[in-house]
């Protein structure tokens, strides 16, 4: 027997979601905020999505493959290594300010699931490595071609960057965010060996617009 065919967006339904667990987390988003923000009834969530958890699983996905994609675009950009790394810490000022201080989904995740063995705790760790890893190259790139001191660790950069931009999540769902998250980047573009702390060329596209452009 052929199903009935779906009359909504999976994909538009999905983004909903993500929209609706990126501002109140796993647990306080309720069945009933997300049916509406998807526009769909529970009968099609669960034949299409499965239960809460396998929904913000996908909605995680979702969201964590763009993140990493569009991360790695701008790291491996036109510019030098260091300039590329540099315009992905300044993009995250404008990545906050865009999505309304709610921070970084990864960020959120690793807060409500710890150090659990799900699936979606495993892929948030996972994606944490992978773009300290990514990091940790262009940074070796970088020193290799002489634009960072020989005395900086490029494995501790990256940890330290990853860790601060986690940091920078809670500052921002604080509701400082918008007092105190300039000079945390000005302090991270100080420790690549920017003075200015001026912001790149207009032309060049920060991770915000990487990451908010479909």
């Amino acid at each position: 027997m052929v199903g009935r065919p779906k009359k909504f967006d999976e994909q538009q339904a999905l983004a909903s979601a993500l929209d609706v667990f990126w501002k109140r987390g796993y647990e306080a988003a309720s069945c009933e905020e997300l049916l509406e923000a998807m526009g769909i009834n529970s009968g099609s969530m669960y034949s299409t999505f499965g239960d809460k958890k396998a929904l913000y699983e996908r909605a995680f996905e979702l969201y964590a493959n763009d993140v990493f994609f569009r991360t790695q675009e701008i790291l491996n950009g036109p510019y030098t290594p260091l300039e590329n790394v540099r315009t992905w810490v300044r993009g995250w000022q404008e990545f906050q300010e865009e999505h309304d201080c709610k921070g970084c989904l990864v960020s959120h995740t690793i807060i409500e699931f710890g150090a659990s063995e799900n699936a979606v705790g495993l892929r948030a760790r996972k994606l944490i490595a992978d773009m300290r890893a990514m990091l940790q190259e262009k940074l070796q790139e970088a020193q290799d071609q002489g634009e960072l001191p020989e005395g900086h660790r490029p494995e501790d950069l990256a940890t330290f960057f990853v860790n601060t931009a986690h940091g920078m999540t809670v500052v921002a769902r604080s509701g400082s965010g918008e007092q105190d998250i300039p000079g945390i980047i000005r302090t991270m573009l100080v420790l690549l060996g920017e003075k200015s702390g001026n912001k790149i060329d207009t032309e060049q596209q920060t991770t915000a617009e990487f990451i908010s452009s479909n």
